[in-house]
């Protein structure tokens, strides 16, 4: 019985029990009271559990594995290849984000010594500046300084000088005067001390 039933799952049927089959499609088929699905071109699906047993089960099963085993093997290669491409494109992101980071760290290294050696001429300029103006400020004030000097032994010396001019020319004047009051005796005697003293 399991061997029919296996056959009539599995086989199909020709000439009168393939009219036959085709003429009740759409019904439900009483063999022997065993429900039945017809599903065309001779193929009918048994619902008795019982008569098809394991075998039909097993039968059904290794058709499929067989049938879907390349599909399966194939796509599982497909999938297989997609994954590996997927980390071989991830180690060769992964190893160049790795050189870019390689060549940023040195990048900043360099700049860092840029930037220091930037500082160290900025401090320095600011020293050698600093030292510039100070040496020119104390020689302008030093300069300053003696020019305010002599510039006061200038004025001291003009003074001086005018203060002596003054004092002949009041002498002089003074002198002229009384030599002008003298009498003539005095003029004389004057006149007399003035050959001497030569």
């Amino acid at each position: 019985a399991a061997a029919a039933a296996a056959a009539a799952v599995a086989m199909p049927a020709f000439g009168a029990e393939e009219a036959a089959v085709t003429a009740g499609a759409a019904a439900v088929e009483k063999a022997g009271g065993e429900p039945r699905i017809p599903l065309g071109g001779g193929f009918a699906i048994n619902l008795d559990i019982p008569e098809t047993g394991l075998v039909n089960i097993v039968v059904l099963i290794a058709g499929l594995l067989y049938l879907l085993a390349p599909l399966l093997s194939e796509s599982m290669s497909t999938r297989e290849k997609e994954i590996q491409t997927d980390i071989d494109d991830a180690i060769a992101k992964y190893n160049e984000a790795t050189a870019r980071l390689a060549e940023a760290q040195k990048a900043k290294a360099q700049a860092d010594e840029v930037i220091a050696e930037i500082e160290a001429s900025i401090e320095k300029d600011q020293k050698e500046f600093k030292a510039t103006i100070e040496v020119q400020t104390e020689a302008t004030l030093k300069k300053q300084a003696e020019a305010a000097e002599q510039a006061l032994k200038d004025l001291q010396a003009g003074a001086d000088l005018k203060v002596e001019s003054y004092i002949q020319e009041q002498a002089i004047k003074r002198g002229v005067k009384e030599l002008q009051q003298l009498d003539g005796d005095q003029k004389s005697k004057f006149m007399d001390a003035a050959i001497n003293s030569l």
